[in-house]
């Protein structure tokens, strides 16, 4: 770290690259007092010679604090989150709201369980909700899933990567043609957290898949897809995708491998062995580990 930067060093929004999507939280930081300009400056410089995020760099440098950091973020999301958009009420099929007694809410719970146990505790904050083939409730479970994090103070982002036939809309009451993760990834909005619904349910947010675009695969597996969502998971506690089925097109795999890991949804005299296995065997060679399987029988 050079320790004569100058105090006046440039601190100016930088339109690509991960500056450009350090410049926000940078940006809140300063404006909440945690940071001051010459501190600033200081963890700009040593972001470049550690290649850290921001975030990262003025927390090693012991600038601010992790609190802060959560203060900081939180209003960031608030702030740029999509505002006054329309919401209806939630879906009947989001069963640990409607019906927290029923047995599909207990195993959702458990499910919940394990997922805190096993993925959050060794710092993980990516997971993919993957599937061989359709129709085997892959979106049924990530949305409950995400509502049931949520209701223990998990602050959560559920991110409906499925662009060929989304369905999170649906489950959460919100419109299907507001912007969304096609937005972003089509340059229409610059930033990701510019399509986050805020709040849809108590600590949970949601993105949208957006409006329908073409070529889907190929905004997935630009840098700017991955760039976002590394933003993202620094932003969240839990980051869950929704993800189209495998048998058809490669977007869980890349989307697996942005998120980190997966979770397989299987469905019973649907989904066959050897689709699973097919598919188990793309997101190894994909970097993307399989963390466990749901058997849904709903």
């Amino acid at each position: 770290m050079d320790e004569t930067s100058p105090a006046d060093a440039s601190i100016s929004r930088v339109e690509d690259g991960r500056g450009g999507f350090d410049a926000p939280i940078r940006d809140t930081l300063l404006r909440l007092g945690y940071l001051s300009q010459d501190q600033t400056a200081r963890v700009m410089a040593y972001q470049v010679e550690r290649n850290l995020d921001f975030d990262q760099a003025a927390l090693e440098l012991g600038y601010i604090t992790v609190d802060d950091l959560d203060q900081a973020r939180e209003q960031l999301i608030n702030s740029m989150a999509l505002q006054d958009t329309r919401r209806r009420a939630v879906s009947d099929e989001l069963v640990v709201v409607h019906q927290e007694a029923s047995i599909r809410s207990e195993s959702i719970r458990l499910l919940r369980t394990q997922i805190i146990a096993q993925h959050m505790r060794s710092g993980r904050r990516g997971l993919a909700f993957v599937s061989p083939v359709g129709n085997v409730g892959c979106s049924y479970i990530a949305a409950n899933l995400a509502a049931s994090l949520s209701q223990v103070g998990i602050k959560t982002l559920l991110i409906d990567a499925n662009m060929r036939n989304p369905r999170l809309d649906q489950f959460f009451g919100l419109d299907p043609a507001a912007p969304g993760l096609s937005s972003f990834l089509s340059l229409q909005v610059a930033r990701p957290e510019r399509v986050v619904h805020a709040n849809v349910l108590p600590s949970l947010s949601v993105m949208t898949a957006g409006p329908v675009v073409g070529r889907p695969q190929e905004l997935l597996s630009g840098n700017r897809f991955r760039d976002g969502m590394n933003t993202l998971l620094r932003e969240y506690d839990l980051v869950l995708f929704d993800t189209p089925p495998s048998n058809s097109n490669a977007d869980a795999l890349t989307i697996g491998a942005a998120a980190g890991y997966a979770l397989m949804v299987a469905r019973r005299n649907i989904s066959y062995f050897k689709d699973v296995n097919v598919l188990t065997d793309q997101l190894a060679a994909a970097r993307c580990p399989i963390i466990g399987a749901v058997l849904n029988e709903y």
